[in-house]
């Protein structure tokens, strides 16, 4: 009886055999990505970091300058004065209320206070650098576009303060007086200002 033999030969190169590890250290191929990692993070530290710097203006010395501009969502202190990244700006052109003002029963202060506050919301606010007073800057500021000056100062909750604004809101101090709209409909809204002159 023949038995088939099957004979294995060590030189058949049709048998499968595990490829030979090359020679020479490994490449470290997980180096190589966190490198690239860490080059990605810095780089984009670098750009937000020189955003905010164009965004503000600023000079090298950190201060914010005149045709700066500066924008985010703003918090309001009152009728014409509102934080942006802790930032004091004084709204240019138009004068509210201060604190403590009343007319009558009216707190004056909070009402103009409330309503700058109740039409900026969580929107973001564009402010454009005019000057310095003091800590505060001086900007004309808006939101959707439009000039928060023209909105207090039509909603009778604020008054053109012309020497800055160069008469810019007048039209709309016009407008609020004639229709009684906010402080031009209380009893007394000429005691409200102080010793300020408005000419």
């Amino acid at each position: 009886m023949n038995r088939n033999v099957i004979q294995f030969d060590p030189h058949d190169r049709r048998r499968k055999r595990p490829r030979p590890e090359p020679r020479g250290p490994k490449r470290p191929q997980w180096r190589f990505r966190s490198l690239l990692h860490a080059l990605s993070i810095v780089l984009l530290v670098l750009a937000i970091g020189l955003g905010t710097y164009w965004t503000l203006g600023s000079e090298p010395d950190g201060t914010v300058t005149r045709g700066a501009q500066i924008a985010g969502v703003a918090s309001v202190v009152d009728g014409d004065t509102i934080d942006i990244h802790d930032q004091r700006i004084r709204l240019s052109g138009f004068d509210a209320p201060e604190r403590g003002r009343r007319c009558g029963t009216v707190n004056v202060f909070q009402k103009a206070l409330n309503y700058l506050g109740d039409y900026i919301e969580r929107q973001t606010v564009t402010c454009d650098v005019t000057g310095k007073n003091g800590d505060r800057l001086v900007a004309t500021c808006s939101v959707r576009g439009k000039d928060l000056g023209e909105i207090m100062v039509a909603s009778g909750w604020a008054r053109d303060w012309p020497r800055y604004s160069r008469r810019a809101y007048a039209d709309e101090e016009a407008s609020a007086r004639r229709s009684r709209a906010g402080i031009w409909g209380l009893a007394c809204p000429d005691d409200l200002w102080g010793n300020r002159n408005y000419d």
